[in-house]
């Protein structure tokens, strides 16, 4: 189905029911929050972060329950539309020219209904259709995109609506910041144990407050049972690879997970299942490419360094990667959080001259203090519960993101109605 059989709505020019980038007064040298590109995730409903800076009389303004739609080509692409809801009553924000600022007319369109229909295939199709510039710099040209024209339901219809969208997104971010919650104790737990030393000694007290016992190291003073080695002490680094793009039968969409720098790039989750392409049987077989068992730690070793993420089932990667096979004694969240650790050392240590990378030797070469067999076991304890918790959200938020798509789909079609209370 598509809009134009949609007989009972109205059908309305996009500026006859939004307010394109509306005029504010702010004071020159105010302090003001700013939000850029950069703080809009793709296809995240939400706002994660501003600045606090000096206007300066330049940028795009906004308040609370404007939506920000990129005007440029790439981000429009990408999926990086946002509803504001970062501001305090009455404050104005402001942003980056390179998107536009879309306020809902009261009595005409909802503002949470309008944030759904900017993401609407149609909304994205029709704002393609309005690129103007050279190939490289496409942006969407306002005056044309304004007339396009988008069936729209009455307004309570449109509550409705955005309730029931509204609410899957609101539980996939509280699952998010759930996320981010356990991953702080997780991280404070990691540096509180291997960093300042407090581990629980056999007592259950922190081990340096207590007394505990040191002993001297090529690494400084390490605690007594403990020695120092290599990042390969922790298990088997392997690299990835490329099948030929000129073969079409080792890429496939339903093949081997293949990994690659820009899917953690995209992606905000620590474990990581599927990449944009998979690879074949055949692919494997004829590339560098190796499968990686679930629970490896992935490193991306260029463009950038540093991306980290842990295998959520058997994959594989390309070249980009210098990913750690963890042994059994040390664990993945050990591994996991020891890289995270040691990013800025890792990266300090690249080379090369079109961009930097960091070899698989250089890696395993990198000295690490390795704790008692005992230490890592109840972190290992600790630990494995918490992190099974963060994976099962992660994967609920992909299965509401795949349930509020089809119903975006659905609704905003008027292929299924919401019926009224009562």
């Amino acid at each position: 189905m598509r809009y134009s059989e949609i007989i009972e709505w109205e059908w309305n020019a996009l500026e006859d029911i939004v307010n394109f980038n509306p005029e504010e007064i702010i004071a020159e040298g105010q302090k003001i929050k700013q939000i850029n590109l950069d703080k809009l995730i793709p296809y995240d409903k939400f706002i994660h972060g501003y600045e606090i800076v000096e206007y300066t009389g330049k940028g795009r303004k906004f308040r609370n329950q404007d939506v920000l739609v990129p005007q440029i080509c790439s981000a429009l692409q990408n999926g990086k539309t946002a509803l504001v809801t970062v501001l305090d009553e009455d404050e104005i924000g402001i942003g980056s020219n390179w998107y536009m600022v879309l306020r809902a007319r009261k009595g005409k369109i909802d503002p949470n209904f309008l944030y759904y229909l900017t993401i609407t295939p149609l909304f994205r199709e029709l704002a393609m259709k309005s690129l103007e510039g050279s190939t490289n710099s496409q942006y969407i040209n306002l005056a044309r995109f304004k007339k396009s024209i988008f069936a729209i339901p009455p307004y309570d219809e449109q509550l409705r609506i955005a309730s029931v969208l509204s609410g899957i997104d609101d539980k996939i971010k509280k699952n998010m910041e759930v996320c981010q919650s356990v991953e702080s104790l997780l991280t404070e737990l990691f540096h509180k144990w291997f960093i300042s030393y407090n581990f629980p000694n056999a007592n259950g007290r922190p081990f340096r407050d207590s007394g505990g016992g040191f002993q001297m190291s090529d690494m400084g003073c390490i605690p007594e049972g403990w020695k120092t080695g290599h990042l390969a002490d922790l298990g088997k680094i392997v690299s990835g690879g490329t099948p030929s793009k000129k073969v079409e039968e080792y890429y496939s969409k339903g093949g081997i997970s293949w990994i690659t720098p820009r899917d953690l790039s995209k992606s905000k989750t620590k474990f990581i299942e599927k990449g944009a392409i998979d690879i074949t049987e055949s692919g494997l077989n004829n590339s560098s490419a190796q499968l990686l068992p679930r629970g490896a730690v992935l490193f991306s070793s260029r463009a950038p360094i540093g991306y980290i993420s842990i295998a959520a089932n058997e994959l594989t990667t390309n070249q980009g990667f210098r990913s750690i096979i963890p042994k059994p004694s040390f664990g993945t969240g050990f591994v996991y959080y020891l890289l995270l650790n040691k990013t800025q050392e890792i990266t300090s240590m690249a080379s090369g001259t079109t961009f930097k990378e960091i070899s698989t030797r250089t890696l395993e070469r990198i000295r690490i203090v390795i704790p008692d067999e005992i230490t890592l076991c109840k972190f290992k304890e600790e630990t494995d519960c918490f992190m099974r918790y963060q994976e099962n959200l992660e994967k609920e938020n992909q299965l509401l993101a795949a349930i509020r798509d089809k119903l975006l789909l659905l609704l905003m079609m008027g292929a299924v109605k919401i019926p009224e209370k009562g």
